[in-house]
């Protein structure tokens, strides 16, 4: 029984080892998850990003929103 904690221990300490660690303070872009189709009807976003259909424009209008922003859409196609 010793032995099996010791070889768990080991284990862990080599994953720990192994693993990188990131320590970076630089701001991330978040994706929201959100259940939309996959279908390609694509939108463009007053920010001039195409989305690829109106539930992800909608996704990431209410995520920039959330953040005290506001984004429209300018109209139905790439931008």
């Amino acid at each position: 029984m010793k032995f099996l904690s010791i070889l768990v221990a080991l284990c862990l300490l080599l994953a720990l080892t192994i693993s990188p660690i990131s320590c970076d303070d630089t701001e991330k872009v978040v994706r929201p998850i959100c259940p939309c189709p996959r279908n390609y009807e694509p939108v463009c976003g007053s920010n001039l990003v195409t989305y690829p259909n109106r539930c992800e424009f909608d996704c990431v209008r209410r995520n920039v929103e959330r953040q005290g922003r506001s984004m429209g859409l300018l109209r139905d196609g790439t931008c």
